[in-house]
């Protein structure tokens, strides 16, 4: 029998690539014929991914949703939509975390199944906490008051303002405060809700630890874990491999995100990961078999999270076992994700969420001004409607 070697390419960080590498041998074991091998990028360059490039040299990639639109314009992934019944479509979608399913339909095909689900999300050090002698905040105000009590005992929070995360947090805020911003908003932010939401953001960085602005959820998970500055966390990307026991490191407890009005935990951006197979490739119905076990909620609520993954399936989720395994970071986290917002996904939509992370930062240190971040990521933002063609509501 000749073997069939499937490759594919992830992100690198062992929740994106160890259950990955560690969980093929399962499917080889049930599959003789099949090889998989899998290859790792750098989260930057994951958020970049050139899908024309990958498409030729990898059989499967995973990718995050706002690449659909991207997909729906060229013809570099298959469409799973023809490669699932209708009874398989409606099993994931009723058994998806939140929107995630949904997040990867796109002009009515389906790009990637759902493998990782992720929101921006809060956590903390139970330790720290208790020696402040607070719950978690529950709301924009009560963020700012743990800051000061934080400071006053010699501790910190803190947040992630690097570019990706700085501008998924203004479009998170934005969203809470009603203003949820998708492929057809006819402006990105109003003045006045643009201020709002910049000043709000401005004061959590500036109660934050100096290292917020150059900070994304690794790197300030594992300055939380290894050390004993910082006692808490908004608006981070929730990660369960820091809910998990880890040799020499402490563990964080996740929670949901506060809220900046009547909307509760509700709005904010919409992350994880999705299994797409490239349309250029030899093995599909092969890749397309393995894609439907990895997410499978068999394998997602079993093996998959027992190796490190942070599944997208709502029965992975609600397992108690799992939760058991992870100080029940699902269970404390399961609102936020549940009612996180999905972000525009257009063709173009990417580098511009690049470049406005970029000056998103440089708008949280001060340089440039709140206004000229506005003007900017607003013209930009028509520019790129009007080169994808998305039509604004009336």
């Amino acid at each position: 029998m000749s073997t069939i070697t499937l490759r594919g390419m992830t992100w690198d960080h062992p929740r994106g690539y160890d259950p990955l590498v560690r969980g093929a041998p399962l499917f080889e074991a049930a599959n003789p014929g099949i090889r998989i091998e899998w290859e790792k990028r750098s989260l930057r360059e994951f958020g970049e991914a050139p899908l024309d490039r990958y498409a030729e040299r990898y059989d499967l990639i995973i990718i995050d949703h706002p690449f659909a639109g991207f997909a729906a314009s060229h013809s570099y992934l298959i469409d799973w939509s023809a490669h699932l019944s209708a009874e398989e479509q409606a099993a994931f979608a009723a058994d998806s975390v939140g929107r995630s399913w949904e997040s990867y339909r796109y002009k009515d095909r389906v790009w990637a199944l759902p493998i990782d689900a992720a929101t921006q999300v809060s956590s903390f050090r139970p330790d720290l906490m208790d020696r402040l002698g607070q719950e978690p905040p529950r709301t924009f105000e009560e963020v700012l008051h743990l800051a000061e009590r934080a400071r006053a005992k010699g501790l910190a929070i803190t947040t992630t303002a690097f570019p990706t995360d700085a501008i998924s947090t203004v479009i998170s805020i934005a969203a809470n405060l009603g203003h949820a911003i998708v492929d057809d908003t006819p402006v990105f932010l109003p003045p006045t809700i643009g201020r709002e939401v910049l000043a709000r953001f401005h004061a959590i960085v500036d109660a934050a630890h100096p290292t917020a602005t150059s900070s994304n959820p690794i790197t300030a998970y594992e300055l939380m874990t290894s050390g004993d500055e910082i006692a808490y966390c908004v608006y981070g990307y929730g990660y369960t491999n820091y809910s998990r026991p880890a040799p020499g490191k402490r563990r964080l407890r996740f929670t949901d995100v506060p809220a900046h009005g009547p909307n509760g935990c509700a709005g904010t951006q919409l992350g994880g990961t999705g299994v797409a197979v490239s349309a250029l490739s030899k093995n599909g119905d092969a890749a397309v078999r393995y894609g439907k076990w990895l997410c499978g909620p068999a394998h997602q609520g079993s093996d998959y999270f027992r190796l490190g993954g942070q599944p997208a399936s709502l029965a992975a989720w609600t397992n108690p076992d799992l939760n058991e395994g992870c100080d029940n970071f699902f269970r404390n986290t399961l609102a936020t994700l549940q009612s996180a917002h999905v972000r525009p996904r257009f063709d173009g939509w990417i580098p511009l969420f690049e470049e406005g992370g970029d000056r998103a930062t440089a708008c949280m240190k001060r340089e440039i001004t709140d206004e000229a971040f506005i003007d900017w990521i607003n013209a930009e933002f028509a520019h790129a409607q009007e080169r994808a063609g998305v039509g604004v509501r009336a």
